[in-house]
């Protein structure tokens, strides 16, 4: 049995939809939001389902026992609507403790490129907190720490897609800040293979992206020829920037960026070796040309 913290969520489901493919019996922990178990993909023949808020220790009480392995997804980018602290590093202690109690057999862990206790930035080190206490815990681990991810769901793309609605669309900095975009089915791939094969061939930290660094520039490039809409762009100092991501995190609910996501910019989003062929055997698919799912539906 292998046990997929996060199942309805973007990644989760990917990795849910491989692991029933393999025939792989999978325990799949969702949201204790209402309609959760409607995210999760079709076709449930040998799953079970369990309710569980990773933040509240008592609702991982016996999800892991007779898990082989447990596969832990659930991360915040944005403290939008819960903190980095009590998701990204309470909710990894938590996993951690009860994985280690009911003596899972080994633990995967989904982490960041750039992940680090000593960040200054509060994503990457919540995330570099939340890897430390899977690295200090006595389970065997395998951690991957993936670029940017796409695919039809995502959050980011659909976010600067956001972007596309103004006649001239700003550009934070010089537009050369790196990432190495990596398809969500692709990372699902990777975790079904740590999950799955000798722990030796995979144990230890990797870093994982697509098969190309891509700029900032080309990001919104492929955001335009993925929807069809094309427009001029402008490159603004990254603080000119700001006052407006402020005013729009206090007067909307879920604003399409923030000051920390500006910030981050700063961070190289590339893997320093990619893993992801070399490890878990995954060829990356292509990122040119690959978001025409964010084209709207001809009505």
């Amino acid at each position: 049995m292998i046990a997929v913290t996060g199942a309805n969520g973007f990644l989760g489901r990917h990795l849910v939809a491989r692991l029933r493919a393999a025939g792989r019996p999978v325990r799949a922990l969702i949201s204790e939001r209402p309609g959760a178990e409607r995210e999760l993909p079709e076709g449930g023949a040998g799953s079970e389902v369990r309710r569980v808020d990773v933040r509240r220790a008592e609702t991982l009480r016996g999800v892991f026992d007779g898990c082989e392995a447990v596969v832990h997804t659930v991360a915040v980018p944005t403290e939008r609507a819960q903190s980095f602290g009590a998701v990204n590093v309470g909710g990894v202690a938590n996993v951690v403790a009860e994985a280690e109690r009911a003596g899972a057999g080994r633990l995967v862990h989904v982490s960041a490129i750039g992940a680090d206790p000593a960040s200054p930035y509060p994503y990457l080190r919540s995330k570099g907190e939340g890897q430390a206490l899977v690295a200090r815990s006595g389970i065997p681990s395998v951690v991957l720490r993936p670029s940017l991810l796409f695919g039809e769901g995502d959050d980011f793309f659909h976010r600067l897609v956001f972007s596309l609605a103004f006649p001239i669309v700003p550009v934070p900095g010089d537009g050369k800040a790196r990432f190495q975009p990596l398809h969500v089915d692709d990372l699902a791939a990777a975790l079904l293979a740590a999950a799955s094969r000798p722990l030796a061939e995979v144990r230890g930290v990797h870093e994982v992206g697509g098969p190309e660094p891509i700029t900032y520039d080309d990001l919104l490039a492929e955001t335009m020829r993925g929807t069809g809409k094309r427009r001029p762009t402008l490159h603004l100092p990254v603080i000119l920037m700001k006052p407006p991501a402020i005013v729009m995190g206090l007067v909307m609910p879920d604003p399409p960026v923030t000051v920390q996501q500006l910030d981050l910019l700063a961070v190289d989003n590339t893997p320093r070796d990619n893993a992801l062929e070399r490890v878990f055997g995954v060829r990356p698919r292509p990122f040119r040309g690959a978001l025409g799912y964010l084209r709207a539906p001809a009505a």
